[in-house]
């Protein structure tokens, strides 16, 4: 009977092995072109932040508050949180740093992993990472289409399809204090129908209730007031201006009125990106406008909008292939023993060119190694035996044409440096 394992991964948490960690690197270096290109710069925050951080930003009402964030009491008795979501993070950042906030328009980006204790399930973990994008110091639809297009260019650079972009704009404060009251008399008059976490939600947040996957809440929503029917001027011609620069962007969207999205400081436009593949918990990506956020923790008053993209979700609909092994092309066999010192010297000189190569330090046979080297598909293998020592030359063949020559180190290089 095979012993079972003494220590395995926490649930939820997998590790990240080779062929996935190098599908995520190529993911990573082409988000961050993109960014260059538009002009944003990286940001990495802790891990660890003050609970309060995001008990302020992200609302006490909230799923993640109430049942997901890792929050407990360090050494010195303050409470702090693994970071579920990686705005209130960079917003905190902003207002520490005058590097930052001295800016006219700061624009960050940031990949990182993020907690949230949630059922684990197909691409939605409780370590998970995300790749995230804020433009903080403006306030107009024009930004928010701006970060919507680069939305667009980042998935499309990173191989991803047939997903679709939906809108809704929540309102300023007062729209929604309106909205609000309309809506929890609704639902209160609906009450019956409401799963037991939205009857509670209906009392205390009541626009939680829009974002409930439920099949009998959801039911109930779609014949709800909209909040877009209650909207301010400013409001409602500010989402009719981000519409149409979308449109000359050649951005297609689709609005929904019931997208309110899980976070509370949200205000203004909101948007998602959802993919059919997904089932239910379709949303690759989401954001949209805080305009009050930076406020509330103590920074000045300036509007920001932003956007988290999934990176588990996105590697479910890359179509990459997972097995994309990145070995050197080049590896070096001694033929014994006493060759093993002289080829890793060799091999020592190429890693100081910069020149990708391995060293086959097994025990087995030369047919078994040279076996090896073409299973993996290396091109070349150079071989160093006591001839090539004495003669001070390598033995290299190519594996692709089967040629095979003495040649001396520094053709080597210029054969080798090319592939």
């Amino acid at each position: 009977m095979k012993n079972e394992l003494r220590y395995k991964s926490l649930r939820g948490m997998p590790d990240i092995l080779p062929d996935e960690a190098r599908r995520r690197r190529k993911l990573e270096e082409k988000a961050r072109e993109v960014f260059r290109v538009f002009g944003f710069n990286e940001i990495s925050t802790p891990v660890l932040e003050d609970a309060e951080v995001f008990i302020r930003s992200i609302g006490e009402d909230t799923d993640i508050v109430e049942k997901e964030m890792y929050t407990f009491s360090d050494r010195g008795g303050k409470m702090i949180s693994l970071r579920p979501e990686g705005t209130a993070s960079a917003i905190r950042a902003y207002i520490e740093h005058p590097s930052l906030n001295t800016q006219e328009i700061c624009k960050l980006f940031y990949i990182g992993p993020m907690f949230r204790g949630e059922r684990p399930q197909k691409g939605r973990l409780r370590q998970f990472y995300q790749i995230g994008a804020e433009i903080i110091a403006h306030s107009n639809p024009y930004v928010d289409a701006e970060l919507v297009f680069n939305l667009k260019v980042l998935l499309h650079k990173l191989n991803c399809k047939d997903f679709t972009i939906v809108l809704n704009s929540l309102g300023c404060v007062s729209d929604r204090t309106k909205y609000k009251e309309v809506l929890k008399k609704y639902l209160l008059q609906k009450k019956t129908g409401l799963c037991d976490s939205c009857k509670r939600r209906a009392e205390i947040n009541v626009l939680r209730v829009l974002d409930c996957k439920r099949e009998k809440c959801a039911s109930l929503v779609l014949s709800a007031p909209k909040i877009t029917e209650y909207h301010c001027r400013k409001c409602g011609d500010d989402y009719v201006l981000f519409k149409k620069a979308l449109n000359e962007m050649s951005v297609p969207f689709q609005e929904k009125a019931d997208l309110v999205r899980g976070l509370d400081y949200y205000t203004g436009i909101v948007f998602e990106v959802i993919h059919p593949s997904l089932g239910a918990q379709d949303a690759i990506a989401a954001g949209g406008r805080y305009n009050n956020l930076i406020k509330e923790m103590g920074g000045p008053d300036i509007g920001a909008t932003g956007y988290a993209l999934g990176i588990e979700r996105l590697l479910l609909l890359s179509g990459e292939s997972a097995k994309t092994a990145d070995i050197p092309r080049t590896i070096i066999l001694p033929m014994d023993a006493k060759c093993r010192h002289k080829a890793l010297g060799i091999a020592a000189e190429f890693w100081l060119k910069g020149i990708p190569c391995e060293v086959d330090h097994t025990e087995r046979s030369f047919k078994g190694r040279m076996r090896r080297a073409h299973k993996e598909d290396r091109k070349f293998v150079i071989i160093i035996g006591e001839n090539e020592i004495k003669n001070n030359c390598l033995m290299l063949k190519n594996m692709e044409s089967k040629e095979q020559s003495s040649i001396s180190f520094e053709e080597a290089v210029e054969l080798v440096n090319g592939h």
